[in-house]
């Protein structure tokens, strides 16, 4: 295949990704934002590096935090996996298997459908595959061992697709040299700076996956057919023109027909919803709700609160609904669920309930990462709070980003100043429909609750229409067992 048309293969494929996010995935990558809080410190960096597979998760995480941006993100991941695909060519060397070059990324594509998939994954496959392509034109033993040994530790067990490449090609007893190295440089780490963390997480890799303890198989796969093409350069005899654009046919058929196949809407849809309730498009939530509305109740809390910010709570009965777990969810520890339930309680005035959902929410974020949506609410909560050397930590670690800095630096104004807060209407408002006084917070009463919040504050039609939707709503799970019985302070 002639060089114009290959570049022209991988421009078509770089705006198949584009689309792909932004039609098939939309929002996604702003939730993997979301659930990260990238700092410009030595301490963050420093934080990363000691753990295997470091570099390769500071990369990630420094590309994904511009995600925080719109149609950026998307540019950047299209941007990446063509880099990707070219990469893999480059480490083939043959013309003729171009075509094969996109198998894996197309494969790739597929696997982080799945929301749990961490970026570092693919930046640690393009390191390796850039790895292979310096040994296509350096080769020497010295320098591939000490890559493998300091490979795993950088951007960990990924590098292995470099080491298998290099045995691939030399068929000697070195190749078996590299292969011990390998393993000693997982026993030794597990030994070492891995021994919290169980032996198929350190084989692995500890930031592929959100799940640390959960190895899919799809990874392994992706891996394995990186490696299959040097094994088709060395024994397939060259391939015709007509072989090539049959096997671009195969890869386009076999990737869309599995995309299809694994494509969850209504998980597409509830991360969706959860991200236009971040950015208060309510407009946007009740027109995806009009044409297809996801069967679970994660989303109707996020369809019934944009009912009522849009002004349209009268067609509360038109859209489904899963009884008063779709009004306001009892505390799940993930990190999505409680996520429109807390934007519920601030919006209501219940400050420290929108402060206790946002912290779960945080720290339920398996990877132990913090989050930039989540520290923003809690600095706000603790500014309403009063508790202002709390928010002031909150804002000095914010500031310490990219795209929450001007918010932190914007915040500051409003610390040990009631007038300030005053003169906002958001934090004015909030302040004069909260509870009058603390008391303790059970949900299986949220009904008095909200009444109680709307009988001390009558300007708060928010509680009023949310008690009548309770009370509406509460014969539909009236035999429903208590699904929580923690207790705080409400106010």
């Amino acid at each position: 295949m002639n060089k114009s048309l290959q570049y022209i293969s991988s421009a078509v494929f770089g705006v198949a990704v584009f689309l792909y996010w932004i039609l098939l995935h939309p929002y996604a990558l702003g939730l993997q934002e979301q659930n990260q809080l990238f700092l410009f410190t030595s301490d963050y960096f420093l934080e990363r590096i000691v753990i295997a597979g470091g570099l390769a998760d500071y990369i990630s995480e420094f590309i994904t935090q511009f995600n925080f941006l719109p149609y950026l993100g998307e540019i950047l991941m299209a941007v990446i996996f063509v880099v990707f695909q070219r990469s893999i060519a480059k480490a083939v060397g043959r013309d003729d298997l171009y075509a094969f070059s996109f198998i894996a990324p197309v494969m790739m594509l597929i696997y982080m459908g799945d929301i749990y998939v961490l970026l570092s994954y693919l930046v640690a496959l393009i390191i390796s595959v850039q790895l292979c392509i310096c040994y296509c034109k350096w080769k020497g033993f010295v320098w591939t061992a000490i890559a493998t040994v300091l490979g795993y530790w950088l951007i960990g067990p990924a590098v292995f697709v470099f080491t298998f490449f290099v045995c691939i090609k030399e068929k000697n007893i070195r190749s078996m040299i590299l292969i011990a190295l390998a393993l000693l440089a997982i026993v030794i780490s597990k030994l070492t700076y891995l021994h919290q963390y169980p032996w198929k997480t350190v084989v692995f890799g500890v930031n592929y996956y959100r799940k640390a303890v959960t190895v899919p198989a799809m990874q392994l796969v992706i891996a394995c057919f990186i490696l299959m093409i040097p094994v088709l350069a060395d024994y397939l005899p060259r391939l015709k023109k007509v072989a090539g654009i049959l096997i671009y046919v195969a890869v386009f058929v076999v990737g869309a027909l599995t995309l299809h196949l694994t494509y969850k809407k209504d998980i597409v849809e509830i991360v969706a919803y959860d991200q236009l309730v971040r950015h208060e498009d309510w407009d946007g939530i009740l027109k995806r709700a009009e044409k297809y509305q996801p069967d679970s109740d994660l989303a109707s809390v996020s369809i019934n609160l944009a009912l009522f910010m849009s002004g349209r709570g009268a067609d509360f009965p038109e859209f489904k609904q899963f009884g008063t777990t779709g009004l306001i969810q009892p505390r799940v520890r993930d990190f999505i669920s409680n996520s429109s339930s807390c934007e519920v309680f601030w919006r209501l005035g219940m400050i420290n309930e929108s402060l206790r959902y946002a912290f779960d929410t945080q720290e339920s974020l398996v990877n132990n990462r913090k989050s930039g949506r989540w520290t923003s609410r809690m600095a706000e909560c603790q500014i309403l709070n009063g508790r202002h050397d709390v928010a002031q930590k909150y804002l000095d670690i914010l500031d310490h980003s990219l795209f929450h800095r001007k918010w932190a630096d914007e915040h500051r104004k409003y610390l040990r100043n009631d007038e300030e807060i005053a003169s906002d209407n958001v934090y004015a408002y909030l302040r004069s429909v909260r509870y009058k006084e603390d008391f303790l917070f059970f949900y299986p009463e949220m009904d008095k609750m909200l009444a109680k919040l709307y009988y001390e504050n009558n300007n708060n039609y928010l509680a009023a229409w949310y008690y009548k939707a309770w009370t509406a709503l509460k014969p539909l799970n009236a035999n429903d067992e208590e699904t929580f019985t923690g207790n705080s302070h409400a106010n």
